[in-house]
């Protein structure tokens, strides 16, 4: 098993190949970690559709194949699916490659049934601006059987590769793919934060600024209970998923802002009303109602406070007709028109209402919105290029989850604010935590998804800590599961 090899880049090269790692035994450590290296194993791999029986992790775990016709190790195969495929290697922090070897699939050899062949053509794709992009490949792409397939490439910086592959006369496979370039794939990167525990994000631009607001979990180690009292604020003016770039602000709202509450500072989002002024709606468990869980709201006049109680009870209880059986998890959205949406929910049951223009009232009765199928609670709403979008946590059905005690998203999408929806498949899968919570942003041309793990040193289930990942839409508006990374932490 050979990992992290040098790639010879010349014929010549290859009978050298042993002064060459003579000389970087030798070399001082900056010029080492300067060679041109196999980036593959170090990423995360992904595909547009593997066979139940194959694996897409044998892309890159750095096994030579012996030939295409390898039945000894794991290989990544698409049949019966046949067309264009493809792979993917994403890295959790930017990598600069220049180079690509590809051993393809192919059971037709010795004689057996030739399900998996040798591809038509193929080409490489680097992720740019969220958006992919194909490389400056120098010469042709070889689709040789038994052997690897070189191409040069002039050098990209990114954090994702795919090879494209099209079938020729039946489905399409990859035995071992490498990637051969310069990058810091150890580099620190998710969690965003790690002096405390974070835990439900919400996310904000405003003008060069992102924000993300999250709660905090406060239990101790061994401690089977949330314990959540106050909400951080964090912001960036170039979001990534290496906690240098986010600048923590504290606690900037607690229960103490709501003379009403008792406890549970759970899952909020922040949005600019009409006024200018910002509205923080907040789960909060109410001390003085015969209830649990109330959505209260607070408002401040910059992102970062001091906010108030905007109006010093509930806006949603369990008083109100036809709320869910837990009030949780809201999330707000303001239409072109001006209308405000505002939808929340748990245990199965999503609801949504609208509200007036001063952002603490009800404009009309809650209704319970439709086509959020395997809905479990925490939406969160977004609009791109004219179609709305409804992520949320799912914990069932097929592609979601292992066990009903976690949760993975989902999305649907809808041509109205108000719905119907219409459900188009999971968006991120499940994580290390039981509960998943999602925040979608658009920032610069870059989206992003923000979630929250139990990856932290110390971290689980009641001791969260925030994430985030691009997101990449497709040609027709339809979202790739996010590419779950993690870093130094």
């Amino acid at each position: 098993m050979l990992r992290n090899a040098i790639r010879p880049r010349t014929l010549a090269a290859t009978a050298l190949a042993a002064a060459c790692a003579l000389a970087l035994a030798s070399a001082p450590a900056d010029e080492a970690e300067a060679a041109e290296v196999n980036l593959a194993t170090s990423a995360t791999p992904t595909a547009s559709y593997t066979s139940s029986w194959e694996s897409v992790a044998a892309i890159n775990d750095g096994i030579n194949p012996s030939r295409s016709n390898d039945t000894v190790n794991d290989r990544w195969g698409t049949w019966p699916e046949e067309g264009t495929q493809w792979v993917q290697l994403t890295w959790s922090q930017p990598v600069a490659v220049s180079s690509s070897d590809m051993y393809f699939f192919d059971d037709s050899a010795d004689g057996g049934p030739g399900g998996v062949r040798i591809p038509a053509s193929w080409r490489i794709e680097y992720l740019s601006g969220g958006s992919w992009q194909p490389v400056s490949a120098s010469g042709s792409y070889g689709t040789a059987a038994n052997q690897y397939n070189a191409v040069d490439f002039a050098q990209v910086t990114t954090t994702a590769v795919r090879a494209v592959i099209t079938s020729g006369d039946a489905s399409v496979g990859v035995l071992e793919w490498k990637v051969f370039g310069e990058g810091g794939a150890g580099q620190a990167g998710n969690p965003i934060v790690t002096d405390i525990y974070t835990a439900d994000p919400a996310t904000l631009v405003v003008g060069d600024t992102a924000y993300i607001f999250t709660g905090r979990d406060e239990a101790q180690a061994g401690q089977e209970a949330f314990v959540m009292n106050e909400w951080h604020a964090f912001s960036s003016t170039a979001p990534d998923n290496d906690p240098a770039a986010w600048e923590s602000h504290g606690a900037i709202l607690s229960l103490d802002t709501f003379d009403w509450a008792g406890a549970n500072a759970w899952a909020s989002e922040v949005v600019q009303g009409p006024d200018g002024r910002y509205y923080w709606f907040v789960s909060v468990d109410g001390a003085t109602d015969n209830g649990w869980m109330n959505i209260g709201v607070a408002v401040a006049d910059d992102p970062l406070g001091p906010y108030e109680d905007a109006i010093g009870a509930p806006l949603i209880s369990d008083s109100t007709p036809n709320s869910s059986a837990l009030n949780i998890d809201p999330t707000v959205y303001i239409a072109n028109d001006g209308q405000i949406y505002m939808y929340w929910g748990s245990y199965w049951q999503p609801r949504m209402v609208k509200l007036n223009q001063n952002m603490t009232s009800l404009a009309g009765a809650v209704t319970t919105p439709q086509g959020l199928t395997e809905f479990w609670e925490a939406p969160w709403m977004f609009e791109r290029n004219g179609t709305f979008y409804m992520a949320y946590a799912s914990n069932g059905g097929s592609g979601c989850v292992t066990s009903s005690s976690y949760a993975c998203i989902r999305y649907a999408t809808a041509t109205n604010p108000a719905g119907p929806w219409t459900h188009r498949g999971v968006v991120l899968g499940q994580v290390t935590s039981t509960t998943n919570h999602p925040a979608i942003m658009e920032f610069e041309g870059e989206w992003w998804m923000v979630y929250h793990t139990a990856d932290a040193p110390g971290g689980g289930n009641f001791r969260r800590s925030v994430a985030i990942d691009p997101v990449v839409f497709n040609a027709d508006g339809t979202m790739r599961q996010v590419i779950q990374t993690t870093g130094g932490a």
